[in-house]
């Protein structure tokens, strides 16, 4: 009888464990999350496609703080494969970015960070509301 409650508990042991490592995998993805910040060109192509989008997403916040307004140069993104994209981008949505300019002449916290940055509102190309309130802003 006790090879059998030894054999169980190891059972039940090795099952205990086995339940507790997916435990650590779903806790992972979290650390993961707060690198998203980090404004990488393709953050600024999906803006750039999706203006009417982001602009409804920024109507969305309550109470937005200079400190959760990112300013990112374009330039900063752009190499020699991917200048030809942006391009194109720009290209495409130049409506939508005026309508952003527009939108963000009247938002005045993010005015505040551009003067104070000394980032012309014309220089803004797109915008990214990321899920946790935080607000990247394009400029060129």
């Amino acid at each position: 009888m006790a090879i059998t409650r030894v054999g169980i508990a190891s059972v039940v042991g090795a099952g205990l464990f086995m339940f507790g490592v997916p435990s650590l995998t779903i806790n992972q993805p979290a650390a993961a999350e707060e690198t998203t910040n980090q404004a990488a060109f393709e953050n600024l192509i999906a803006a750039l496609n999706n203006v009417s989008a982001e602009i409804n997403d920024l109507s969305l916040l309550n109470n937005l703080t200079s400190s959760q307004v990112k300013l990112v140069n374009v330039k900063d993104l752009l190499n020699d494969d991917n200048v030809e994209a942006f391009n194109n981008a720009l290209n495409t949505n130049t409506v939508q970015i005026i309508t952003l300019r527009n939108i963000l002449n009247s938002n005045q916290v993010i005015k505040n960070v551009l003067n104070s940055n000394n980032v012309n509102i014309g220089q803004v190309v797109a915008i990214d509301v990321l899920s946790g309130g935080d607000v990247l802003v394009f400029y060129k």
